[in-house]
């Protein structure tokens, strides 16, 4: 979106752009600070005999980076873009990577869940940002 709006020399996709950034960039910064506070190990090297991943990650659990970033791309097209035909697809993809994170094995349901609220958080709060700071009123 942001490129478009650069080549298209558009202000109004570029401020759409830098409000999806801004929310991938305040959604990475949140789930990286709690990945390294919280350690939570994933469910896989919790109980090894149980649970077999497709493949192991470096890193930790809680949260799910994965679901967030997907959480936070899909609020932040449906806030930007309030079409049905982008609010319906973005969400369904969103929904299936959470459901990939605990099918794989690779995340416990609260860190998918904390990835979600974290991702909708991120994006809502970058949209007030953009507004509130940014939108120059005519």
């Amino acid at each position: 979106m942001l490129a478009i709006g650069y080549l298209k020399k558009d202000k109004i996709i570029q401020q759409k752009g830098w409000t999806v950034a801004g929310a991938l960039l305040i959604n990475t910064a949140i789930v990286q600070g709690l990945k390294y506070t919280i350690n939570r190990q994933r469910p896989y090297e919790q109980y090894p005999l149980l649970i077999h991943p497709y493949e192991y990650e470096q890193g930790k659990s809680f949260p799910s980076g994965h679901v967030s970033t997907a959480f936070a791309t899909a609020t932040s097209l449906t806030l930007t873009c309030k079409k049905w035909y982008v609010v319906v697809p973005a969400f369904t993809w969103a929904s299936s990577v959470a459901y990939s994170r605990l099918y794989l094995g690779e995340h416990y349901p609260t860190d998918v869940l904390a990835g979600a609220i974290i991702g909708t958080g991120s994006a809502i709060l970058s949209n007030w940002l953009n507004k509130k700071y940014f939108n120059k009123k005519k």
